[in-house]
């Protein structure tokens, strides 16, 4: 027998062989639907068709992600008068927003209500009235209504508004959760059809939501992940981000 012939052969056989699987490979993954970047296309374009138009760029979908369980965490209203009445005026320019903040931060800590998870927000002042907005993180993602107002005048903290979550810990499994263009058209089935919606942003947050809320009474509970949708000047969604 010629081997190197039959070698050659064989060679040859398994060049076709490859290029074979290789073209049906080719040809399965081409008939797999279309790519994640296709769908949100095919997204955006049927949300437009209905009048939702999306500012900026979508965010990209969240990897699974577990619940957070929280506790109430109420302050003693009697206390609270009491620090509010041992301050003293801060000296000098008390107006200034690093002043504010400063003075703000140290009197929250002065109550045990400062941590890792006080958050500044935003600050808006309005003639000698300046209000001090915190918001609540647990590793980098918000917790939903749970917030810390400081109003300050003349120096001082004069009020104190505060609804506060404090985290306690993740669940032990994870679920996975929807993308960002899916909870979009659970907004568009609640829109009234002639409105028009412009998306502000759109942010994975832990949320509560009302209808679980359990009353003044109780002691802990569970947050969900949810999309937050903002639009049209401030209004806001909240759609639930587990598959179920």
């Amino acid at each position: 027998m010629d081997w190197t012939k039959a070698k050659t052969i064989l060679i040859v056989a398994l060049l076709i062989t490859n290029l074979f699987l290789l073209a049906t490979y080719t040809v399965v993954k081409a008939d797999d639907g279309p790519t994640d970047e296709e769908l949100q296309a095919e997204t955006l374009a049927l949300l437009e068709q209905k009048q939702i138009y999306i500012k900026g760029s979508l965010p990209t979908q969240h990897d699974k992600m577990p619940v957070l369980m929280v506790e109430y965490d109420r302050l003693d209203p009697d206390v609270l008068r009491q620090k509010l009445s041992d301050q003293t005026p801060m000296d000098g320019e008390h107006g200034s927003r690093a002043g504010i903040l400063k003075m703000t931060e140290a009197f929250l800590k002065s109550c045990d209500l400062w941590g890792p998870n006080v958050v500044l927000n935003k600050i808006e002042q309005e003639e000698n009235v300046t209000k001090v907005y915190y918001r609540n993180e647990y590793e980098g993602i918000p917790v939903e209504d749970s917030y810390i107002i400081c109003t300050v005048e003349d120096g001082v903290v004069t009020e104190i508004d505060r609804l506060w979550l404090r985290p306690v810990g993740f669940g032990k499994s994870k679920k996975a959760t929807i993308s960002a263009s899916a909870a979009l058209i659970d907004l568009m089935r609640s829109k009234n059809e002639r409105s028009t919606i412009l998306v502000e942003n759109m942010e994975m947050v832990y949320w509560l939501n009302p209808s679980d809320y359990e009353g003044e009474t109780a002691i802990s509970d569970t947050t969900l992940p949810a999309w937050k949708v903002t639009y049209n000047g401030g209004q806001i969604k909240h759609v639930p981000a587990y598959n179920d």
